[in-house]
C-alpha cells in the first residue's frame, strides 16, 4: 500500500515570520524547545545502561561527561 500526499512539500522559506515581533518569537520558542530537549536527553543518558551507551557509541564516561553539561551548552 502506497501513501501518497495531497498538498506538496512546503519549503521552509515559507515558514519564516515576516514581521520582526514574530521572529523574535519564533527564535525565542526554538530556543527554549532546544535547550528543553538537551536537558531531557542528558537527563536519559545518566539513566542508560552499558549495553544501551555501547549501542549508540558512547562510553559511561563520555555519557557522564556529557550529562554533567548545562542545558545552554551546545
Amino acid at each position: 500500500m502506497t501513501c501518497t500526499t495531497t498538498t506538496p512539500k512546503a519549503s521552509l522559506q515559507s515558514f519564516i515570520p515576516q514581521s520582526p515581533l514574530a521572529l523574535v518569537v519564533v527564535t525565542l520558542a526554538t530556543t527554549v524547545l532546544t535547550w528543553d530537549l538537551r536537558r531531557r536527553t542528558r537527563r536519559t543518558l545518566k539513566t542508560l545502561t552499558d549495553a544501551q551507551l555501547d549501542d549508540i557509541g558512547l562510553s559511561r564516561v563520555e555519557a557522564y561527561t556529557e550529562a554533567r553539561r548545562l542545558f545552554w551548552q551546545g
